[in-house]
Parts: structure tokens; sequence; C-alpha cells
């Protein structure tokens, strides 16, 4: 019992608290809790709960701006995955603006979290355990946009006449785009929250889930485009230097992230 009580009470200051407070805090709390061991019934009458306990050591206008740093990344990672998705449920019939923004979130989230998590972020001796098994599941969402596209700009002739033989695929692999930007704007939410509990180092994990929505997100929309200048010779190029320049940032990015 007294190792939820501990892990409770990490949670709420790794949370809450900046790296270094959080550990001496942390610290304090465990060579007490060590000196007279209690349960957890009897911890939480005599030193509060664990969240409440943390609360009154927060500083407000260093945890605001915590929040505000948290909320402006997480948008940066989700409004591209969600974007498509809620296309599709309210029946937009016209690409929006917020296409349009794609440097804009992967610029903004890229430089942010960089500038944040390197002042106030805290880099253990070793690589954090499991962050490479979880940089494959955006790694692998780019690889399957990136075939969609690939298909679409250059390969569409075999595209329309496996779909016309198959016309049950057609919806699903439209799905599969639409569930692929989701599950890598949820992955590099799940980095963020990593990087703010544990090692920075999980940064890599949201860029690489915030390339990869971005990178979706604007496959979609080349899926979705009426534009009739697509006919045009040469019209592939543009698009694909664009998708090549997401991609790199977000590699680059997780490789800065990981020293």
């Amino acid at each position: 019992m007294r190792k939820d009580y501990l892990s409770r009470l990490s949670r709420a200051a790794r949370w809450c608290l900046p790296p270094a407070e959080a550990a001496e805090v942390l610290e304090d709390y465990q060579d007490l809790i060590e000196q007279e061991p209690r349960s957890d019934e009897a911890l939480r009458r005599d030193l509060g709960n664990p969240k409440d306990a943390v609360g009154q050591l927060v500083q407000v206008k260093a945890y605001r701006r915590w929040l505000a740093v948290f909320a402006a990344l997480a948008v940066c990672a989700l409004f591209p995955a969600v974007g498509p998705i809620l296309s599709r449920l309210f029946w937009w019939n016209e690409i929006f603006w917020f296409t349009q923004l794609d440097w804009a979130y992967l610029l903004a989230g890229w430089v942010l979290s960089f500038v944040w998590f390197q002042r106030n972020g805290r880099k253990e001796s070793a690589l954090p355990r499991g962050i490479f098994p979880a940089m494959l599941v955006p790694l692998a969402g780019m690889v399957w946009s990136w075939y969609i596209a690939l298909s679409a700009m250059y390969w569409m002739t075999e595209l329309y006449e496996f779909l016309s033989k198959n016309p049950m695929l057609a919806p699903n692999l439209y799905l599969t785009l639409l569930c692929n930007a989701l599950i890598m704007g949820l992955a590099g939410l799940f980095g963020l929250i990593r990087a703010r509990m544990g090692d920075r180092r999980w940064r890599a994990v949201y860029v690489l889930g915030l390339a990869g929505a971005v990178l979706t997100m604007s496959v979609w929309a080349l899926l979705s485009c009426m534009d009739l200048s697509f006919s045009d010779t040469g019209w592939q190029t543009p698009i694909l230097l664009r998708y090549i320049i997401i991609t790199l940032l977000g590699l680059v990015g997780t490789g800065v992230s990981l020293c």
C-alpha cells in the first residue's frame, strides 16, 4: 500500500512541479515514510492526499505556464489528427483552412517542445525504457501515409483498377488513413506526457507523432482535393517535396530530442 501512495505522489509531483523540485520533494517524502512505515490509510491521514500534498508546494505561475505550454503542444499534435475525422463526421465538403497550416503545427510543436524541455526537462543517464518501441507506432504510420501518397500520385491507374475490382476496400482504405492520423496524434500526446513525467527524451515520440499526424493530414487533403491543376505535367513535384520536408523535419527533430 505504501508503494501505491508513493506512486500517486510521484505522478502528482512530476506533473505539477519542475523536475528538480519534484525530485527533492519525492526524496523528502520517501525518507519520511521509511522512518515510520505506515499503511496507505495512515499515510493519507497523516500526510494528506498525494495530490493535495503536492498542491501545497505548487508555484501557481510556473504551473500555469506549464499548462499553457502543454495545451499548445497538445493542440499542435491533436488538431491535425482529428481534423480529417471531424470533416467526415460533419460532412464538410471543402478542404478547410486548417489543412493549409500544416507547417505552423509542425514548426510550432517542434520549436516549442525543444525549447521548453531543454530548459525545464530532466535527462537520465540511460535512454528511457520503452522509447524505441513507442517510436515504432508513428514510424509505421508515416510509412503507410507515404504508401498512400505515392499510390495516389504515381500509381493512380493501378490503384483505380485494384479498387474497381475490390470496391469494398475503397472506404476501408480511406478509413485507415483517418485512423492513422488519430493514432499518431495520440502517440505524440503520450510522448509529451512522458517527457513531463520522466525523461525529456520522450519528446522524440512527441515530435515523431506530430510529424506523422501533419503528414497524414496533408495526404488526406491531397485525396480530398478537386484541384484541376493536378492534371498538369509534373504536378506531383511540389507535393512530394512538401512531404519530404515534413518527414525530414520529423526525423531530425526525433534525433535531436534523443540527444
